[in-house]
């Protein structure tokens, strides 16, 4: 019978050293992943803060002027809501629009044509 124990003893510490020696290596695992993840997070953001890109135009990208979220994603409607602004600006507005740099960028691009209104 006291065979019979210490052989339930040894069974029950060979569970318990498996089961323990499972935990470190999940451990490890977990905090690879949740490291990757907080990685791929800081490159993501940083990426965004720096580019600005144009999925409805073959995916353009190309750098911004200073690091911000403003228009990161630069969809057809984004652009249309600059051209009516720009169509519903007065002169003086229009100067300051032609200043901004997204404007000018989009122009350089060709995704913004200036029409000229005395036939040029």
């Amino acid at each position: 019978m006291e065979k019979e124990t210490n052989q339930q003893d040894t069974l029950l510490r060979e569970q318990q050293i498996l089961a323990n020696s499972g935990t470190g290596i999940k451990t490890e695992l977990v905090k690879a992943v949740k490291s990757f993840i907080k990685l791929a997070f800081l490159a993501i953001t940083a990426f965004s803060l720096s580019f600005h890109v144009m999925p409805d135009h073959s995916y353009q990208i190309f750098p911004k002027e200073r690091l911000s979220f403003a228009y990161t994603v630069i969809a057809s409607t984004e652009v249309d809501h600059m051209i009516n602004r720009y169509n519903e600006a007065t002169d003086m507005e229009r100067m300051f629009i032609q200043q901004d740099y997204i404007y000018r960028r989009l122009e350089e691009l060709g995704v913004i044509v200036s029409k000229r209104e005395d036939g040029e």
